[in-house]
């Protein structure tokens, strides 16, 4: 069954092309809020079945993401972890992560401050040179 409620989420799909490798993900944007002095984030990722999101980090954005739907690899700093639905992920500001996915995959991601600066545009989106995808799943 489909619900109409969702044709009312702002939806952005991006492609991101790092060398050869291109990257298709898309945002659900649920809203921006204020948590005290902090603002947050929050949205609906959706990731392609069966690729690899190159390992990125954020300089000052922290989040935390909850997995929704699907199973694969998900990269913390050093460690590859499997993921499956009902996995909750803490990221650290300035700490390494990616995906490598199975099947389609769906996570909710709070992020604060957020990723994207709601008044100058800027995105704290960085990449590692010399990148190590997360292993192919099993």
């Amino acid at each position: 069954m489909k619900y109409e409620i969702f044709k009312t989420i702002p939806h952005r799909r991006v492609v991101s092309k790092q060398g050869n490798d291109e990257e298709i993900f898309d945002l659900y944007q649920c809203g921006l809020f204020n948590n005290h002095a902090t603002e947050e984030n929050v949205e609906l990722v959706a990731l392609q079945p069966e690729s690899a999101y190159q390992t990125h980090y954020h300089e000052e954005s922290a989040a935390v993401i909850y997995i929704i739907s699907g199973i694969g690899i998900f990269q913390l700093a050093e460690k590859f972890i499997n993921y499956k639905p009902g996995m909750r992920f803490t990221i650290p500001a300035a700490v390494l992560h990616g995906f490598t996915t199975k099947t389609h995959t769906l996570f909710l991601s709070i992020q604060s401050p957020p990723i994207i600066n709601t008044d100058s545009g800027n995105i704290d989106l960085h990449y590692q040179k010399g990148d190590i995808h997360a292993k192919k799943c099993d």
